[in-house]
């Protein structure tokens, strides 16, 4: 059934009760949905985008990002160790979420670690059946020559065939593509043509969520909702956003949870009834606020809000993480065809003929290569003991170290995990991504009838963790979102290492062929009488550059109660019968990798959670 009104939508009885119809959210959806007995409910808050450009091509990546009607803008509370900066935190908003707005497959110990913090059948093998499940590959039609050369996979054993999210390659290739793989083989690090299997470290180009017969890009709205939107068991309700998930006291002493309260413009509803299952699915922010606003959390911080405590669980928002990016930019060869050649008139037209046969800079996510670096190839040894020395909680500036024993019992588990993984060679450690243009930033414009390339420089695994509360008992006022930048100072030292790697591919050849110039960082950052000044420009300019890479995670942990988990391993929320978590949220630590596949696999295995509970 297509999107109903709200009259229609309460007047339902369902067995299941999705809140949030983003990346998760619709996958879980589609496949709940699929048993015609099943009644499925959706409450999104945002609207239903579909067949927008800005989503649909390819080349228009990112142009979204801050715009409120497909974007929540929320801001991060200002961060002490980041020049006291208010950070853009951008969200999707809308029918398909985040995989409206963002666009390789994880790191294998990264989920095989889920299995070994608690959570029994949550590892690489079962997770790889359900990214496999969610997607449909489509080879390059290159050489296997030219896929060597540009650094494209030809193993694609690891990916699915017949699933609704499509993926595939661009059709056109920039000499900077191969320049960019062989420069990284210059300094030690592979090419990696094997992109499925779970070994990530080395340089790679990039699949995209595109479906390469359109060059339209592929979200969950597209691949999972539009499909199965005539489906009468399945219902959907926009603008809605949901205040609280309404529980009831049950005689064991769980709470159960019987349906939502939302709000339309201001006016208040509820759905009640819910047979099943009630499921959050609203994200690494706004699960973790409904979950305090409905009387789950931290008990002193909800009493300080007015609101009640039904369930003392204080993992609830902590153990924030995200990957940490810094922009460089340079000027390139006046030959090259970048995102600039778009600022002449004539040439949007041409491309926009070009995209009609699934070629120009519209047909292609503009940013395409991709290099995973381990520790070692970021610093010395001795620079690796001294990171690994401090994955400790004591080391580490946040509420975990110093307040509740539970968080602090699960951030020592986690930081183990860490040190093993400072000195696993097969480990990444930072992301460097290659964008063929001059990346947008409101302080930095580009000068008309130059060209430009951005490289980001990627923190994967900080050490630092923020949070997300509420701030209040109005649900419509945004959280304090808390990144907590650089809490951990081996966090900081190792970005200025990832950032010298970054400006060493500038310099080397062949990529420095095409290099004419720095425009980001500024000369003023680099020129510098000693090394150990350079390292403190280097410093601050992290600081005053540094942002996320949209892909947070862990503010409800899947882990057991006593480290700080919110969720179970079949993704119930502790102290209750039958809410449960399906959404980013729940992974306990960061992956090295893009998470929108992660997303997706979380959906579809909690699907087949779900159909087999009795």
């Amino acid at each position: 059934m297509p999107v109903v009104t709200v009259k229609e939508f309460v007047s339902f009885k369902f067995d299941y009760l999705i809140v949030g119809g983003g990346t998760s959210g619709l996958a879980l959806a589609a496949r709940l949905s699929e048993d015609p007995n099943t009644i499925v409910g959706v409450v999104e808050a945002g609207g239903d985008v579909f067949h927008v450009p800005q989503v649909d091509i390819p080349g228009m990546m990112g142009s979204l990002i801050a715009n409120s009607t497909y974007d929540w803008t929320f801001l991060s509370v200002p961060q002490t160790r980041a020049n006291d900066r208010v950070v853009l935190q951008p969200r999707g908003k809308g029918l398909g979420g985040s995989s409206l707005v963002t666009f390789d497959v994880p790191c294998k110990d990264e989920f095989d670690v889920l299995e070994e913090v608690g959570n029994k059948g949550w590892n690489w093998e079962s997770l790889l059946t359900y990214m496999k499940k969610g997607e449909t590959i489509f080879p390059s039609e290159l050489s296997p020559e030219e896929s060597k050369k540009f650094a494209l996979t030809s193993d694609f054993d690891s990916y699915g065939t017949q699933g609704p999210i499509t993926k595939s390659f661009p059709y056109t290739w920039s000499k900077l593509h191969s320049a960019i793989a062989d420069t990284a083989e210059a300094l030690g690090i592979p090419r990696r043509l094997e992109t499925g299997n779970g070994a990530t470290v080395g340089v790679s180009s990039c699949l995209s969520c595109v479906n390469p017969h359109t060059s339209v890009r592929c979200s969950a709205a597209s691949g999972y909702y539009e499909p199965n939107a005539g489906r009468p068991n399945l219902l959907v309700l926009t603008h809605a956003h949901v205040t609280r998930i309404i529980l009831q006291a049950e005689d064991a002493g769980s709470q159960r949870a019987i349906g939502v309260e939302f709000s339309i413009d201001g006016d208040l509803s509820t759905v009640l009834g819910v047979k099943k299952e009630v499921i959050l699915s609203a994200g690494t922010f706004q699960t973790p606020q409904i979950l305090e606003l409905s009387g789950i959390g931290n008990p002193d911080l909800l009493t300080k809000h007015g609101i009640i405590p039904i369930i003392d669980l204080p993992g609830v928002g902590e153990n924030m993480q995200d990957h940490v990016s810094v922009p460089t930019i340079a000027e390139v060869d006046s030959s090259l065809e970048t995102l600039e050649v778009l600022s002449d008139p004539e040439q949007v037209k041409l491309h926009n003929e070009l995209y009609k046969s699934q070629k120009g800079l519209f047909a292609a996510v503009p940013a395409v290569a991709f290099l995973f670096a381990s520790a070692n190839h970021l610093g010395t040894k001795e620079n690796v003991v001294q990171w690994q020395a401090q994955a400790d909680v004591y080391s580490t500036k946040s509420m975990a170290a110093v307040g509740i024993p539970v968080l602090r019992e699960g951030l020592n588990k986690q930081y183990e995990i860490n040190k093993r993984w400072f000195l696993d060679e097969a480990h990444p450690q930072a992301e460097i991504i290659l964008v063929m243009g001059h990346q947008h930033l409101p302080d930095l414009t580009p000068v008309p009838g130059k060209r430009y390339v951005s490289i980001t420089a990627t923190l994967l695994h900080p050490l630092s963790r923020g949070s997300v509360h509420i701030t209040s008992s109005d649900p419509i006022a945004p959280p304090a979102i808390d990144p907590n930048y650089f809490a951990n100072g081996a966090d900081l030292d190792l970005f200025v290492h990832i950032l010298e790697l970054t400006l060493k591919i500038y310099e080397t050849k062949p990529f420095s062929d095409a290099f004419k110039g720095l425009v980001l960082p500024s000369l003023q950052h680099l020129e510098s009488p000693s090394k150990a000044e350079r390292t403190n420009r280097l410093k601050h300019f992290i600081k005053e550059r540094c942002g996320p890479v949209w892909h947070p995670v862990g503010t409800a942990a899947m882990l057991p109660r006593e480290q700080g988990g919110v969720v179970d391993s079949n993704l119930k929320v502790y102290g209750t019968t039958n809410l449960r978590v399906v959404d980013l949220s729940i992974l306990p630590m960061e992956i090295s990798t893009h998470t929108q596949t992660a997303a997706y696999a979380i959906a579809e295995k909690a699907a087949d959670i779900f159909k087999a509970l009795v």
